[in-house]
């Protein structure tokens, strides 16, 4: 082992290790609450450091003085070694500059977890002492409870370590089977919670005060987008092993009602790739968590999954909304990601949400290679004859290192390596749309017009003459300030209503109110 896991060995044997767990731009992170609760319940220090927030589409660097904060709260929290969450490739040019100021000025051993190190762990070896790979709770507990022990560090299964002898690189353990087994994430008020932003150190956890409480009950997902991380773990990553597992509600309305205890959220938004709709899961849902929990929630799903049984089952729990991804027209959807959905099968989805009461979110995507003036048309066409209420989401298309997408677009010749994520850094300024952003004419022309679509005082017989016109194709200026005056208004009658409705926290306003990045909504 290198010099920093070996004197981390000496110096931690025979106690409890002090750990500090490093979530960059996210302040949800799951990952870091359920580790820290993983390690803490094993009987090891935490340290929880929300390091900066995530910002709409403006992600700036770390500065020289959150830079220093850090070492602040490393030192005074005597961690004998640092874990750094990397949810996205994005961050890995992040991951470095934070990790480089540790070793330089602390010495101290950093472990890197999460999406990218998982799929490039090659390179990320090259900067962290240690790199955990998959899914992280067994894992680094192992790995605590061998440096306490005096057992075997570098045995531990899913990890990559630099040694004195290069790379050592070992098999990755089972997945969890049991989700119920997991310890819950750890929402509790403590003085080893921090959030660090700009000059400022605050203690405690910086979700609580929140109006949504969002969780997962499940791992995994049952499809295999292209775009997806998903695709690539279930074939490259965990190949003929179970990618997709449910905790029970049981475990679920458990977790909230914990969670309640130390937070006030007025409603729960389950952030699964996919709600699960197995039949006797749902109803055991649907009758224990309104029973136990009674707060409005929100779910993710995918086309194929929707039901009016199912569906007319979770209106009457207490769902509100549901979060859809339509992605682009029926071509694109079916030829670049891999979701083969009608146009029509969509349209009937929004239509029963709308029957239901359920208001629709649906996420698009742009500013892919592929899509033509007939599909964008076509795009824009279906989603004229949803009924209102209902959101857009508009996403710019965002390539991962390792997808199907990547192999697909870089054997094509659409892409090269610097557009993939890690290289690039695109999430951080155009994740969801700005119509500032430079791209094709004509594709802010249509992106102008869908986005105007979910308002429901933008006349949509004014739109649909407007998007036939040839010369707003070449010079769509008018259309651009339409749709921003269109999400202002929206916004701010969205602001008005949280804030009446005691939702509109320092946390949403920091992250939204910008006008020089506004995101069309």
């Amino acid at each position: 082992m290198n010099d920093r896991l070996a004197r981390l060995v000496d110096t931690a044997k025979g106690r409890p290790v002090r750990v500090g767990i490093v979530s960059m731009y996210d302040v949800e992170n799951n990952a870091v609450r359920i580790l820290a609760g993983t390690l803490r319940k094993a009987g090891h220090h935490v340290a929880e450091i929300y390091f900066k927030d995530w910002i709409s589409n403006h992600l700036d660097p770390a500065t020289d003085a959150e830079l220093d904060n850090l070492v602040g709260v490393v030192r005074d929290e005597q961690l004998d070694f640092v874990c750094i969450s990397i949810r996205a490739s994005a961050y890995y040019n992040a991951a470095r500059i934070l990790t480089d100021h540790l070793h330089d000025v602390l010495d101290v051993p950093v472990l890197w977890g999460g999406m990218h190190p998982t799929l490039m762990g090659a390179q990320c070896i090259q900067t962290a002492d240690m790199v955990l790979q998959g899914e992280g709770e067994i894992a680094l507990q192992q790995l605590g409870d061998r440096i306490r022990d005096g057992g075997d560090v570098l045995a531990t299964g899913n990890m990559l370590f630099q040694t004195s002898d290069g790379v050592r690189k070992n098999a990755l353990l089972p997945l969890i089977e049991n989700l119920d087994t997991l310890t819950y994430r750890d929402y509790t008020t403590h003085d080893h919670k921090y959030f660090i932003w700009g000059k400022k150190v605050e203690k405690g956890d910086p979700m609580h005060g929140d109006p949504v409480f969002q969780m997962m009950g499940s791992r995994g997902c049952i499809y295999k987008c292209s775009y997806c991380y998903n695709s690539t773990y279930k074939k490259d990553v965990y190949p003929g092993q179970k990618w997709f597992r449910v905790r029970s509600p049981a475990s679920m309305v458990d977790e909230i009602n914990e969670a309640r205890k130390h937070w006030d959220f007025k409603r729960i938004r389950f952030d699964d790739e996919v709600f699960n709709f197995q039949l006797d899961w749902l109803e055991d849902f649907c009758e224990r968590y309104p029973r136990e929990v009674g707060l409005p929630f929100e779910v993710f799903i995918e086309p194929k999954l929707v039901n009016a049984e199912r569906m007319r089952m979770l209106r009457d729990a207490g769902l509100v909304s549901v979060y859809m991804g339509v992605q682009s027209s029926e071509r694109v959807t079916g030829h670049l990601y891999d979701r083969r959905v009608k146009n029509s099968t969509i349209g009937d989805i929004a239509t029963l949400f709308h029957e239901l009461g359920i208001k629709g979110h649906f996420q698009l995507i742009f500013d892919d290679p592929v899509s033509t003036s007939e599909d964008k048309q076509k795009l824009f066409e279906m989603i004229s004859e949803f009924p209102h209420p209902f959101d857009l989401y508009l996403f710019s298309m965002t390539v991962f290192p390792g997808s199907e997408l990547n192999h697909k677009l870089l054997e094509s010749g659409l892409i090269s390596e610097y557009d993939i994520e890690g290289t690039a850094t695109k999430t951080f300024y155009q994740h969801r749309i700005n119509l500032e952003y430079p791209r094709p004419v004509e594709d802010t022309f249509w992106i102008a017009l869908t986005q105007m679509l979910s308002k429901p005082f933008v006349p949509r017989a004014m739109l649909k003459p407007l998007a036939k016109s040839d010369f707003l194709k070449k010079h769509p200026w008018p259309l651009i300030q339409m749709a921003h005056a269109a999400n202002y208004v929206k916004m701010g009658t969205t602001a008005v209503n949280m804030a009446a409705n005691g939702e509109m926290t320092k946390t949403l306003m920091r992250r939204w109110l910008s006008f020089d990045r506004v995101i069309t909504t």
